[in-house]
């Protein structure tokens, strides 16, 4: 929407305002000049507005992500283990998805360590009665704090 391209337009309108006026004037149609003047200013504008909004182009906005992405390139366990963490904090309704993966960690890390799995009466004494309450209890959501004591329990194992 420079001023080049309205100058540009409005010498158009006058061009378009004498050629009409003329053509209707041979013709025998008896224009009025208001009329057409009008006429050719209105249609001027609203040619001139929508060439103006489809012309240029979308804004470019370089936003700077809050903390860089572990997707964009790095260990893809872990990019897997933030993106269910983000899913779950983001659900509306309870996630099972946590809850496996916490399933799974806690097996694999009671087998290296321990020797033993989930469902041993030993394993409940090493995981502690809150993260057997998660593994086993029904599916709810938890909170950034409940998930951070969960992965400390195991990671202490």
């Amino acid at each position: 929407m420079t001023r080049s391209r309205w100058w540009r337009r409005t010498a158009a309108g006058v061009v378009l305002f004498v050629l009409l006026e003329v053509l209707l004037r041979l013709t025998g149609a008896g224009p009025e000049p208001l009329r057409v003047a009008l006429l050719v200013a209105m249609s001027i504008a609203v040619l001139g507005g929508a060439l103006d909004a489809l012309s240029d182009p979308a804004p470019a906005w370089d936003l700077e992500p809050e903390r860089p992405s572990v997707r964009a390139g790095g260990d893809a366990r872990l990019a897997g283990y933030v993106g269910i963490i983000d899913a779950h904090l983001a659900s509306r309704t309870d996630d099972h998805a946590l809850r496996e993966r916490l399933r799974v960690l806690a097996d694999q890390v009671l087998d290296q360590r321990h020797g033993v799995r989930r469902d041993d009466p030993r394993a409940a004494e090493l995981l502690g009665p809150e993260l057997t309450a998660v593994l086993t209890g029904p599916v709810r959501r938890l909170s950034p704090a409940d998930i951070d004591r969960c992965l400390t329990r195991i990671e202490e194992l």
